[in-house]
């Protein structure tokens, strides 16, 4: 009974034209106009041909044709020969989308058929030639069943009204019998047949575009929409921006880019957990969608959303945003720092556009109180040069622009030279010599960090072998990874390789890593120095006490050194509250096995104390600041530095 049901389903669903999707009978109609194209042009050449013929036999044999016949037949000639002609006309512009009539285009098709099998049908009732009558027939259904796709019932009712028509024609000529009713019948199935097929490849061709377009344009609105918030993307914005800049007809004299931040969502998601940080970026979103109606809007990444607005409204909008923002969220101090570019002309890149209002942005992060800003030409230098870094980090490495500085580090008991620290700068040939302050973050922001990094590991392993094969001196080099060399790279893989393509030992080289790059709750990063570890490489926490996890990185952590933040010696002559937190945090790494090292040494008054205090290694300006490699093995050579044994 299913199966019944199911194969009489597929046979209704075969039959209705109306379950067809608008997809599938426009693409069947355009096949059927380039069809027509093809099947116009032949019958129009066949019927100038023929009229031609006509004439010539007519002349020769004038005798055998009536002025009867010989009009008819002009006129059936002349009558498909326009036909053709208009349907030739109509699917040319049809497929040139001159012309979108459907309508219009069915009927002509419905005529031009009507009319070959008009003309078919008379010519082979009239010929002369009784042996080319069933050919003319033929040769007219072939055009119009074989290379036109027309629906099943159609094909149907008009090969057997047509056939029945051909066999009572005929037999007022001949008698017919059976043999020629059973040829016609097969003639007929065959035809019939032939159309399904081609109907149903067609269809079944239509229906495969159709998904593969569905399926595209499932990918397009991926590619160009936030899911998280429901919102277009930066992809997205910036196409429809530059849609509406370059349009003429827009006005851009109010128009402004607005990048917005919104400040303290780290704090209310360590507050609240990830979840519910997700939930309330999507009421941030409705809160923006709301107040920038009618305006364009999306998600640029993260926390961060871009508008085109009209900039007199701009004031009015922000405001509305944050009392919302307030009234939906009261216990963390969340806020919104707005950045502004007015474009000056219809070329305007929105990509730059949108680095020029995230700039302005960047530059009150930290300024309480001011909370919108417009990017002015006074900080054109400043973003010339972050867009000069990131587009020339590339460039920088292959052209050696990228140099290692070594800062001494010195052993408190006796000040000899126990090792360097590598640090990284940049002598670029337009902006001159650039401290790691000026590209770090910039290269940390656009997870371009992790090729500085590799390229001082690659430099300060590359120093070492050269002193080694040279004969000179050296110590034991540590190198910094940041917190996304370990997303972006495999740094424990990578100084592995570094090491052995040198020669070197596992001693040469330290591993710094950050205080703030840690994280309690990041296994894969703790796997990572783990395999530091376990790769024998002596691992150094970077910039103890700068953060506010201090003691649960201790706690989480296996570290062999920790290098005290030079924060503390800040003012250390004026600030007595210093003395007592350096030494506890000294007294604390002995009791768990850990050597200390001080950042910021710039007094003897500060060297004594630290040293006073049990603090093994030192490091700061009144040891040497950072200096080139040549500068190091000057100072060794001539004894201003003596080597720890």
């Amino acid at each position: 009974m299913n199966d019944s049901s199911s194969l009489m389903g597929k046979i209704k669903r075969f039959f209705k034209e109306k379950e067809y999707s608008p997809f599938v009978k426009d693409y069947l109609f355009t096949i059927n106009a380039r069809s027509s194209i093809f099947v116009s042009v032949i019958v129009a050449v066949l019927e100038i041909w023929m009229l031609i013929m006509m004439i010539c036999n007519v002349i020769e044999d004038s005798g055998n044709y009536s002025r009867e016949w010989l009009v008819t037949h002009t006129i059936a000639y002349i009558s498909l020969l326009a036909s053709s002609i208009v349907m030739l006309v109509y699917s040319a512009l049809y497929l040139a989308n001159k012309v979108k009539n459907k309508g219009v285009g069915f009927a002509i098709k419905f005529l031009f058929s009507l009319a070959m099998i008009v003309f078919g049908l008379y010519v082979s009732h009239t010929s002369k030639d009784r042996g080319g009558q069933v050919f003319a027939f033929i040769t007219v259904i072939i055009f119009i069943n074989c290379l036109l796709v027309w629906h099943p019932i159609i094909s149907f009712t008009a090969l057997t009204a047509v056939f029945l028509t051909y066999i009572h024609l005929q037999s007022k000529i001949i008698p017919i019998n059976l043999s020629i009713k059973v040829n016609a019948f097969t003639t007929w199935l065959a035809f019939f047949i032939t159309a399904l097929n081609n109907h149903h490849q067609r269809r079944i061709e239509a229906q495969k575009d159709e998904r593969l377009n569905e399926l595209n344009a499932y990918f397009e609105k991926k590619s160009m929409h936030d899911d998280l918030t429901d919102l277009p993307n930066r992809h997205y914005f910036y196409k429809a921006s530059s849609e509406f800049l370059t349009n003429p007809g827009n006005n851009i004299d109010d128009i402004c880019f607005v990048f917005i931040d919104v400040e303290n969502f780290k704090n209310y998601n360590e507050k609240h957990g990830f979840i519910a940080g997700t939930n309330f970026l999507k009421t941030v979103a409705k809160i923006l969608k709301d107040a920038f109606e009618g305006d364009l809007l999306a998600r640029f990444s993260d926390d961060h959303f871009v508008a085109l607005t009209k900039h007199y409204t701009l004031n009015r909008k922000v405001k509305k945003i944050q009392k919302e923002i307030h009234k939906a969220e009261d216990t963390v101090q969340l806020g919104f720092k707005v950045g502004i570019y007015r474009p000056k002309a219809r070329d305007c890149a929105p990509e730059l556009a949108c680095d020029h209002a995230r700039y302005a942005c960047e530059s009150i992060k930290k300024h309480f109180g001011r909370d919108i800003i417009e990017y002015e030409s006074k900080m054109d230098k400043v973003f010339n040069q972050k867009l000069h870094i990131i587009n020339n980090i590339d460039q920088a490495i292959e052209n050696d622009y990228i140099t290692v500085y070594y800062q001494p580090v010195v052993l408190s008991k006796n000040g000899k030279l126990c090792g360097v620290e590598a640090l990284a700068r940049w002598k670029d040939p337009n902006f001159g010599m650039l401290p790691p302050a000026a590209f770090v973050p910039i290269l940390e922001e656009y997870h371009l960090i992790h090729k500085l990094d590799l390229r001082v590991m690659e430099i300060a392993c590359r120093d070492i072998k050269e002193c080694r094969d040279k004969k000179l001196p050296f110590v034991p080099v540590s190198i910094n990874f940041s917190r996304l060399d370990f997303e972006l790279i495999n740094p424990a893989e990578e100084l592995d390789r570094c090491i052995e393509k040198y020669g070197l030992s596992k001693d040469d080289i330290h591993v710094e890593i950050t205080e703030s790059a840690l994280s309690s709750s990041d296994e894969k990063l703790k796997l990572s120095l783990e395999t530091f570890r376990k790769n024998g490489n002596s691992l150094w926490l970077d910039d103890f006490g700068s953060g506010y996890s201090g003691l649960n990185v201790l706690k989480d952590y296996n570290f062999d050194l920790m290098k005290i933040d030079m924060a503390f010696l800040s003012k250390f002559s004026e600030n007595r509250k210093s003395q007592p937190i350096i030494t506890s945090i000294v007294s604390l790494a002995q009791k768990i096995g850990m050597q200390t090292l001080s950042e910021g040494v710039e007094t003897q008054e500060a060297y004594d104390f630290l040293k006073e205090i049990g603090c093994q290694r030192l490091q700061g300006y009144l040891f040497g600041k950072p200096m080139p490699k040549e500068e190091l093995n000057e100072k060794i050579h001539t004894g201003f530095y003596e080597l720890a044994g």
